[in-house]
């Protein structure tokens, strides 16, 4: 029994060896990067211009089978489907549909 004890102390210790250099390498590993990326800050030079955008959505999406709520409003497919960054009116609505329709994508 006590070489058994013996031994599984001797095992324990091994194990917690292995697992502090595993820790200690990941340690090092992540300093290294860290250091990198501090020294990629550093390289880069900020000016006075530095402008910041900041914007608020507050959009309810909805849900529902595309082709329905088109025949609700009304919509009728277009000779020319067309991409929009913004939408205007319901016949912009229908030439951005078809345009994504026609690629089988989705669009927000």
């Amino acid at each position: 029994m006590k070489i058994f004890v013996g031994l599984l102390s001797v095992l324990v210790f091994i194990a917690a060896l292995v697992y502090h250099r595993g820790v200690q390498m990941e340690t090092e590993r992540m300093t290294a990067v860290l250091n990198g990326l501090l020294k990629a800050e550093q390289e880069v030079s900020l000016t006075n211009q530095l402008r910041v955008a900041v914007g608020f959505g507050s959009c309810v999406d909805m849900i529902g089978p595309g082709l329905d709520i088109l025949e609700r409003i009304g919509a009728v497919p277009p000779d020319r489907p067309l991409h929009y960054g913004s939408l205007q009116n319901v016949d912009e609505l229908q030439q951005i549909f078809a345009y994504f329709f026609r690629h089988g994508a989705a669009a927000e």
